[in-house]
C-alpha cells in the first residue's frame, strides 16, 4: 500500500520476476532470479506466478473462454487437458455462462473477473495482482474481487494486491506500506 509513485509496481514486477532489483538478493523457491536466463524466468512466470493487471490485457478478439485457455496453450497443454481448467477457473469467477462473450460484451467488474480466471487456471501458488482492485470498479464489484481473492488465500495461494485504497488494505492479512520509493512498515 501507498501513494502513487511510491514503489509499489516496482516491487511487484521485481517480484513477479519482469524486473531485476539494483540491490538484495531475490529468491524463489530456492533460486536465485538475478542470476536466470530470459527463458527460465518467462517458465516461472507460467508455473508459479499468476498476474491480474489493471488493463487486464484481454485480447479483443477472443471470447472469455479463448482469454482463459491461452496461457494454458502456450505451456503446451492438449485441448482435452485445458478444458476443464478453464471452465473450472471460470466457474470460481462466476462467469461460466459469459464464456463465449467478447470483452467488448463485458461490463468492467466482468474483465476483471475474466483476467482472474486466466489466472486461475494456470493455479499459480502466487498471484500479484496490480488492479487497484475497488478503484474503477462500483462498491459491489469491488467487494466481489475481493472476496474472491480472500476465497484464493483460504485454499493455500499467495495473493499480493497492489493498492492506495484504504479499505483494500484492510481487508488483508498482512499490508506493507511504501512511501517515496521505501518500504516504511
Amino acid at each position: 500500500m501507498g501513494p502513487s509513485g511510491s514503489g509499489k509496481s516496482t516491487l511487484m514486477n521485481i517480484i513477479g520476476c519482469l524486473d531485476v532489483s539494483d540491490e538484495g538478493l531475490h529468491v524463489l523457491d530456492g533460486k536465485q532470479i538475478h542470476s536466470l536466463k530470459d527463458s527460465q524466468l518467462a517458465e516461472i512466470r507460467n508455473r508459479k506466478i499468476g498476474f491480474v493487471f489493471q488493463s487486464f490485457n484481454l485480447l479483443p478478439r477472443l471470447s472469455s473462454y479463448e482469454n482463459v485457455e491461452l496461457p494454458l496453450i502456450y505451456r503446451g497443454m492438449t485441448r482435452k487437458q485445458r478444458e476443464p481448467l478453464i471452465l473450472l477457473a471460470l466457474e470460481a469467477v462466476d462467469l461460466i455462462d459469459r464464456r463465449k462473450h467478447f470483452p467488448s460484451e463485458l461490463s468492467g467488474g466482468q474483465q476483471q473477473r475474466v483476467a482472474i480466471a486466466r489466472t486461475l487456471a494456470g493455479d499459480p501458488p502466487i498471484i500479484l495482482s496490480d488492479l487497484l482492485p475497488t478503484g474503477a470498479l462500483d462498491s459491489k464489484t469491488g467487494a466481489e474481487i475481493m472476496d474472491i481473492f480472500r476465497r484464493l488465500n483460504e485454499q493455500g495461494r499467495t495473493i499480493i494486491v497492489i493498492t492506495h485504497d484504504r479499505q483494500v488494505a484492510e481487508q488483508a492479512k498482512r499490508v506493507v506500506r511504501f512511501r517515496d520509493g521505501q518500504l516504511v512498515h
